[in-house]
């Protein structure tokens, strides 16, 4: 049995996603999805709905009125931020709550990763949405180890607040494995795009051979993503970002800049979808 399968065995169990949820991921790929259909389901969920008409109602969009409709929410906020909102909530809904983490704090940095990926993600080739649901899940694999091997688990602590090149060699040394790969299993499980599941498990390294576009995008988003938390201004940034990564889909730093100009207000903008 090899590590990355003892480790699925060895979880209590895998959460299954709802099926709205799995119906937008579908839908991910199409462009017939029927909205009809995917507002009865909303309905239907109480929390999503909340969600929904918290969403219509915040700045973001900047609503003249007061909107206590599901339709009309979704009508004010369009297809691909009801997407984005069902995606990030059904996911971080399957994980709420897992020892030894402040999920809170984790789904926050998910969130604005996958906003700033689906942002980085403007280029030919690149699928705004599944960038922005690779940026969501791009850490995924540290809950399931988590909640795999919770007393082994505890030696990664100091490396836990800051994933990178030291947390995958600390976790291969522990587990034979790391979180990449254990996030590309739950993708390949849950049915996500192939395209995603290559971002999940290249993202830390997007310049080897088999990496696709899409974990370059999630790398510099990560990476963004900690210069926005730290309150780096977007000159700063763009300084730091790998310029190889950058090279990889044809970004000058001043692409960079200009993106990363447009997620300045996503540490906030992302509290309605907690």
């Amino acid at each position: 049995m090899s590590a990355l399968e003892k480790l699925f065995a060895d979880l209590p169990r895998i959460p299954s996603m709802p099926r709205v949820v799995q119906d937008l991921i579908a839908s991910l790929v199409r462009d017939d999805i029927d909205i009809g259909a995917l507002v009865g389901q909303v309905k239907l969920d109480q929390s999503l709905s909340v969600r929904v008409l918290a969403l219509a109602n915040s700045s973001v969009f900047g609503a003249s009125k007061q909107i206590g409709a599901i339709d009309q929410a979704v009508a004010m906020i369009g297809l691909n931020a009801l997407r984005s909102l069902v995606i990030a909530s059904g996911i971080s809904r399957a994980f709420a709550r897992v020892e030894g983490l402040d999920m809170p704090t984790f789904w926050r940095q998910s969130m604005i990763c996958a906003g700033v990926a689906r942002q980085m993600g403007k280029r030919q080739g690149v699928n705004r949405e599944f960038a922005y649901t690779a940026g969501l899940m791009h850490h995924v694999g540290i809950i399931l180890i988590h909640l795999a091997w919770p007393d082994a688990v505890s030696q990664l602590a100091h490396a836990e607040a800051s994933p990178g090149p030291a947390l995958l060699a600390q976790e291969h040394e522990l587990f034979q494995l790391d979180h990449c790969e254990v996030g590309a299993e739950l993708a390949s499980r849950w049915n996500f795009p192939s395209s995603i599941q290559n971002a999940l498990r290249w993202c830390a390294e997007p310049l080897a051979e088999d990496a696709g576009p899409l974990a370059a995008v999630v790398n510099l988003a990560e990476a963004v993503t900690q210069g926005l938390l730290v309150g780096d201004d977007p000159e700063k940034i763009s300084v730091l970002l790998d310029p190889a990564v950058l090279a990889r889909l044809s970004f000058s730093r001043a692409d960079a800049q200009k993106r990363i100009e447009a997620c300045i207000d996503l540490p906030a903008s992302v509290e309605v979808l907690l």
